[in-house]
């Protein structure tokens, strides 16, 4: 999935330039004169996990596997422009999805081995604080990188709820992003197509003495996003 969207960003990225990069007039003349702009985003999320395992398995639990799943992302966007090159930017945004975690084990309700699916839903307000390197404009195109660090709460938590059934993450998250886009530059707006990954920081297993939680010490956010950006 990452290599499809890494392929699909660099073919749009590829068309952009040659559709909009060989244009004389330029468009927003003046647009990266301005100290501070604003805007939104949209967006598709691979939602996922990485995970490490316990090196002794509980008896009743003989195998996990992660189901990573498509969610959406939206967003505000506050930059502030340092220099020539590199901006600053405030990005508040909203992530809704779900998780899948597959358990190949003994299922308590009739003691049978199967493969057991526990479903986690997200719904993620994140606060990313960003640094944005630019090239020098090209026409009316230019690209850029990103990274920056990140806090989260998950809305939909259930770390308090007591029920066996249910797989629990904690409320709470941080981390780092880094991102990869083009800047086009339009007669009214400017269009940014970007692919970036978030990676937390923050162990999101809940203890709460299940075999399912025992069998995972350490789980960890992992997410690719396709964004575009309005400003």
């Amino acid at each position: 999935m990452f290599l499809q969207l890494f392929k699909i960003t660099i073919i749009f990225l590829f068309i952009s330039i040659d559709t909009y990069g060989q244009h004389r007039s330029l468009n927003l003349p003046r647009y990266d004169q301005k100290p501070l702009h604003f805007g939104f985003i949209l967006g598709t999320s691979k939602l996922d996990f990485s995970y490490r395992t316990q090196n002794e398995w509980p008896q009743d639990v003989f195998n996990v596997e992660i189901g990573a799943q498509l969610g959406y992302t939206v967003g505000i966007i506050s930059n502030l422009r340092l220099n020539k090159n590199f901006d600053f930017r405030f990005i508040p945004t909203f992530t809704s999805g779900e998780r899948k975690i597959f358990f190949d084990a003994i299922d308590p309700s009739d003691g049978k081995r199967k493969w057991i699916e526990r479903r986690i839903e997200s719904a993620l307000i994140v606060f990313p604080l960003e640094l944005k390197w630019k090239t020098n404009r090209i026409d009316n195109h230019r690209w850029y990188i990103l990274g920056g660090i990140f806090g989260a709460m998950d809305l939909s938590s259930k770390a308090k709820v007591t029920d066996d059934r249910i797989f629990k993450l904690q409320p709470s998250d941080f981390g780092i992003e880094f991102g990869v886009g083009i800047d086009i530059y339009f007669e009214y707006f400017k269009l940014s197509p970007q692919l970036r990954a978030t990676i937390g920081k923050g162990n999101l297993k809940v203890d709460d003495n299940t075999s399912f939680a025992n069998t995972l010490p350490i789980l960890n956010t992992r997410t690719i996003s396709w964004i575009f950006t309005f400003e």
